[in-house]
């Protein structure tokens, strides 16, 4: 579970940092920004939804692991 749950935080932190570029980029006119941006607006508006995931995902994967150490 701790594992799983570690590897999507690190998904979910790459993806936000994807969007966060892909917002940037768009105003230059760069064609993989408009692409991206087209898949999912919200995120390229707001990557901080996906970042906010990501934490929550980490602390339930640290919250775990200090569980499982302790028995």
């Amino acid at each position: 579970m701790a594992v799983t749950s570690f590897l999507l935080a690190i998904l979910l932190g790459g993806t936000a940092f994807l969007f966060r570029e892909a917002a940037s980029q768009i105003s230059v006119g760069t064609s993989w920004a408009g692409e991206v941006c087209s898949t999912a607006q919200t995120f390229c508006h707001h990557p901080e939804y996906l970042a906010y995931a990501g934490f929550g995902l980490m602390t339930v994967a640290i919250g775990t692991k200090l569980s499982n150490l302790s028995r």
